[in-house]
């Protein structure tokens, strides 16, 4: 289901993307609009899956290396080998992918090496794939942190000429 967001949801989402946890008074009084209305917009767009929460753990400050694992898939259904993908406890996030790869692996380990091992000893076993591709992440910097909502603006902008 897409979800139709208005100029007041749109407001409310560069709010909480700065600051999750501001509280709806306050991110009332900010865009002069009562408590009651900002909860209801969020709870309806929380309902409707709009907008989640998730925690980030600073994986540097915990001594864990994050990597991105793109795997190419011969001969198996997408959806096959990412049942097979689950079983692996250092995965934390697959993404289906256009392009070279089928699929982008999100990947934590302690080092080089138990990552080397992971992938060849799992992943390079599993039957469909073809090719795997390693790429540590030693840094991330956010350049466009309302990119996403940006981009829906145009949409809407677009959708009202």
């Amino acid at each position: 289901m897409v979800s139709d967001l208005d100029k007041k949801d749109i407001e409310i989402i560069k709010v909480l993307k700065k600051n999750p946890k501001m509280p709806m008074d306050v991110i009332g009084k900010n865009l002069n609009t009562s408590k009651a209305t900002i909860s209801r917009h969020v709870s309806r767009m929380e309902e409707e899956g709009t907008i989640g929460y998730q925690l980030n753990i600073d994986c540097e400050k915990l001594e864990i290396m994050k990597s991105l694992v793109q795997i190419q898939i011969i001969g198996s259904p997408v959806s096959l080998v990412i049942e097979q993908l689950k079983k692996i406890d250092e995965i934390g996030t697959i993404f289906k992918v256009f392009g070279d790869h089928n699929l982008m692996c999100e990947v934590f380990t302690q080092n080089v090496n138990e990552l080397y091992e992971m992938v060849q000893s799992k992943i390079l076993k599993l039957p469909s794939v073809k090719n795997v591709e390693v790429d540590v992440i030693i840094g991330r910097d956010v350049l466009h942190r309302d990119a996403d909502i940006t981009v829906y603006e145009k949409i809407l902008e677009e959708k009202e000429r």
